[in-house]
């Protein structure tokens, strides 16, 4: 197909990187497609203004991305605050989820060939990308605005529709791998894509993948940069413990009896009397991560239709290590009766018979708690598609799950046993035990076992109903029945891990129904000027009934310039996860927090010791059957203009409030106002409000309003052909001017722009990808830069400084079989820059917004026999 003028440069702007002629030079001019964001089918040429941005999964690969995850979070409009690191610290099962415009993963909506896939069951929020094999996927296609209206709940932020190949003849073998120029980090894969049946002449095709990807997990002692701005837990080996002897000398008091050695280089003097734990030397910075995946399609042509099954198999395999389990309060030593009581305090004083010891201490001769998540997502489509009385059709069903298992692999300690081999003297907590001791507490199995599935069924059609004097108006419309379950099992090995996050958990389940009626028109006002008119109705069994309608208008006056608007309504009800999720009391996200009653400003009060500042407490969360729906506004207005055939620019501007934000409550805003949240705070004896802190209760709940605006720029120069060769430049980006949001109804607005704010992840002001291509002949050249903006910084006495890395790469291809491709990443060696932040594990940087691998040389090959 010859290049369309402006019509088909807005099918495409906003690759970036990639090369702007996308996949639709391959069509023909009678293809009649579907493009993410419309229900109606036209021919490739009739396509116009979609805020639609498509990627070439096979330019993308050009930069090293080998996995979903990688690509999506390149793109400029995704800023999720999910990756596959935040494993690391948290009980996700290795999960990645995509986050357009900064939202959290809910709103978001993720579809394989236009279809919902299972989300993960262990988040339960949203379909994790893992799942999502790269070696089966053509093209992403990304819509950058509201569509509940076209595609129900969870597409208030947009849609990222990951579409796989239609058919495949021949049989093609590739394979990459990725050396870091620092320790850890090195990945390799290897796919066999093979496919008989040429579906124009024989009227079938089969095809099929599989794939297989192993990823090396990197320390933290591997990069320098995560080593800063880390703290000693006072949670240690060997054991800090409170010495109570009834107002005898040293009574109160919190010793540590390996002082001052401790026991380097793991545990260091904290101050005078007590140890610090440096847990970062156990921990990895990333998982080590395994992956494999299946994928196949069946497709057989009727005449006019066309009928094709596919399957989706995918296992991944996610690894992490944190810091040895930590025991407060453990257990009572008593002197006189345990014998390995200390019998004078390191100050010198000696023990008073009868006195305790009240232990804090780490399992460190058990080396660090490595849980192995499993991840296996399984999904069967049946499509049915084609013309019948002149009206494009589409109708099929799904069934998808996913199932996720935590395994405690190594170094958890069984609650039971610890606390008896600890008074019995089986166990030193303040030196050496006899071998096999420590192996006896041990604890290892599969701790929770989740299961989400979805089956849904659906049906559509689009015509060109009659003729108005400015053109054809075309109409479509659907319906939808879907089922969703969410199955999540703790297992009783559960109860008994310490430090796991989960083990005051129960199992829970859930179920919903759901039935959607949807209508949209396209309608030709007058020469240029075009109308989409969109409703959906959706009926919940257990949330009721929503109605959203969408006006959206593309005017063309001339060939070089088009305006682009829109106005929709959302809606969301709350997920399966967010009603069912397990009670889980885990750790407070951030280490250096004080109990306000027994350590008000850091100081030891009203019966408060040491181990009750600067530590980590428990939090409380869980599901909430209370919980309300979601309901969205967006707007968007752009112009697109190409003043010459070489150069297309386009502008974007968008609005969207998201009102009764379901989410949880940051332990940060907790701590900062212990007046305001005293009900919060729940004490070991609840009776006593001088009592140990047990936990603070931060379940799911509606906490207010979000509001977010700003732009999307893209940008595309197709120079002039030359001898030297043909060159293109891309740009892509996304300017955030304003988000802000409350954490309870009706309650203050806190901005989270550019900056940290009491605990709330920063969204950065403007992130860009920026690319420059060139071609000759057989040979071709990538130099990419991803670039995203600095922010305040936590604790806001410094800024984060921006970020930004670029990768090169160059591609022979010979006699359209052997494709070759060598390349950087990140070519300059980048670090992350340097971030006080104490949120996460991952301490010195911002694992969210930055890599920390550091420059990777990768090579790719693919060879068709």
């Amino acid at each position: 197909m010859k290049r369309t003028k402006l019509a088909l440069a807005l099918a495409v702007i906003g690759i970036g990187a990639q090369a702007p002629q996308a996949w639709a030079d391959q069509a023909s001019e009678l293809d009649r497609v579907e493009v993410t964001g419309s229900n109606i089918k036209r021919s490739i040429k009739q396509e116009k203004a979609l805020p639609v941005s498509i990627i070439r999964t096979e330019d993308m690969s050009k930069q090293g991305f080998t996995t979903v995850e990688q690509v999506v979070n390149s793109l400029a409009s995704n800023q999720s605050n999910l990756v596959g690191a935040s494993s690391v610290q948290s009980v996700s099962g290795g999960a990645s989820y995509a986050g357009l415009r900064g939202f959290d993963p809910q709103y978001t909506l993720v579809l394989l060939d236009g279809r919902r896939v299972a989300n993960q069951a262990i988040s339960g929020i949203a379909t994790d990308l893992n799942a999502i094999p790269l070696s089966a996927i053509e093209r992403i296609e990304v819509l950058r605005d509201g569509a509940s209206a076209l595609y129900g709940s969870d597409a208030i932020g947009g849609v990222m529709n990951f579409i796989t190949k239609k058919s495949y003849q021949g049989m093609t073998i590739s394979g990459e791998a990725l050396a870091t120029a620092h320790k850890g980090g090195d990945s390799a894969n290897v796919s066999v894509l093979g496919g008989v049946g040429d579906l124009a002449k024989d009227g079938w095709n089969a095809y099929g993948v599989l794939a297989y990807q192993k990823s090396q997990a990197i320390k933290t002692v591997d990069r320098a940069f995560a080593t800063k701005n880390q703290s000693l837990s006072p949670i240690t080996y060997p054991a800090n413990f409170l010495y109570q002897s009834k107002g005898n000398p040293g009574d109160g008091n919190v010793y540590n009896a390996s002082m001052p050695g401790c026991r380097p280089p793991y545990s260091t003097p904290k101050d005078a009397t007590i140890c610090g734990e440096k847990t970062w030397l156990f921990m990895d910075l990333t998982p080590e991560v395994e992956q494999f995946t299946a994928n196949g399609k069946l497709s057989k042509q009727f005449g006019d239709h066309l009928l094709t099954a596919q399957y989706l198999g995918s296992r991944n395999i996610s690894i992490t290590r944190i810091g040895p389990t930590p025991m407060q309060s453990v257990a009572t030593l008593t002197a006189g009766v345990n014998k390995y009581f200390p019998t004078v305090l390191p100050d010198g004083t000696p023990v008073t018979p009868g006195a305790t010891a009240v232990l804090n201490l780490r399992s460190d001769p058990l080396g660090p708690r490595s849980t192995k998540s499993t991840s296996d997502t399984q999904r069967l489509a049946l499509n049915l598609e084609g013309l019948l009385g002149g009206w494009d059709y589409r109708t099929g069903a799904a069934y998808s799950s996913n199932k996720t298992t935590i395994n405690y692999k190594s170094g958890y300690v069984n609650s039971e046993k610890i606390e008896q081999a600890l008074l019995s003297d089986q166990i030193n907590p303040f030196g050496d035990s006899s071998a096999g001791a420590w192996d006896s507490v041990e604890l290892k199995g599969d701790g929770w076992v989740s299961k989400y599935e979805t089956a849904l069924a659906d049906f559509k059609a689009s015509k060109e109903i009659f003729a108005l004097p400015a053109g054809n108006v075309a109409a479509a419309i659907g319906g939808e029945l879907r089922h969703e379950k969410l199955d999540s099992q703790i297992q009783d090995l559960a109860q008994y891990a310490i430090g796991s996050g989960i083990a005051d958990s129960k199992s829970t389940k859930g179920s919903r129904n759901i039935s959607a009626l949807y209508l949209e028109a396209e309608v030709p006002v007058i020469k240029g000027l075009d109308l989409q008119l969109a409703a959906r109705y959706d009926k919940y069994s257990d949330f009721g009934k929503a109605f959203n309608p969408k006006v959206a208008f593309k005017y063309q006056p001339t060939a070089q310039i088009l305006f682009r608007g829109s106005a929709s309504r959302g809606f969301r009800a709350p997920s399966l996860f967010d009603v069912f999720q397990p009670d889980a009391k885990t750790y407070t996200n951030g280490n250096d927090l004080n109990d306000p009653v027994r350590c008000p400003n850091g100081t030891p009060a009203n019966g408060g010791d040491k181990t009750d500042c600067g530590t980590t407490f428990f939090a409380k969360q869980g599901g909430n059957r209370n919980l309300e729906p979601e309901r969205a506004s967006s707007l968007t207005f752009g112009v697109v203009i190409e003043p010459v055939k070489e150069i297309t620019a386009s502008v974007d501007f968008w609005w969207t409030t998201i009102h009764k934000v379901i989410g949880v409550l940051d332990n940060d805003l907790i701590f900062q106002d212990p007046v305001k949240y005293a009900d919060r705070f729940v004490r070991v004896d609840p009776g006593n409000p001088y009592s140990k802190l047990d936990y603070v209760s931060t379940p799911t709940e509606n906490l207010g309003n979000l509001s977010a605006a700003g732009l999307d720029a893209s940008f595309a120069w197709r120079l002039p052909k030359s001898r030297f060769g043909n060159f293109a430049i891309n740009l892509d980006g996304t300017y955030t001017s304003k988000f802000t949001q409350q954490v309870e109804a009706g309650g203050r607005y806190y901005s989270r722009l550019s900056q940290w704010n009491n605990g709330l992840q920063p969204i950065v002001r403007w992130k860009h990808s920026l690319g420059f291509n060139w071609s000759m002949g057989n040979w071709s050249a990538l130099l990419a830069q991803n670039y995203v903006s600095g922010y305040t910084d936590y604790k806001g006495t410094s800024n984060v400084k921006p970020y930004s890395n670029w990768n090169l790469s160059s591609t022979y291809l010979w006699q359209k079989k052997l494709s070759v491709t060598a390349g950087v990443k990140n070519l300059f060696d980048q670090e992350p820059p340097f971030s006080n932040q104490n949120k996460f594990f991952q301490k010195g940087f911002d694992p969210i917004l930055a890599d920390p691998v550091g420059r990777a040389y990768f090579l790719k090959a693919s060879y068709k026999l």
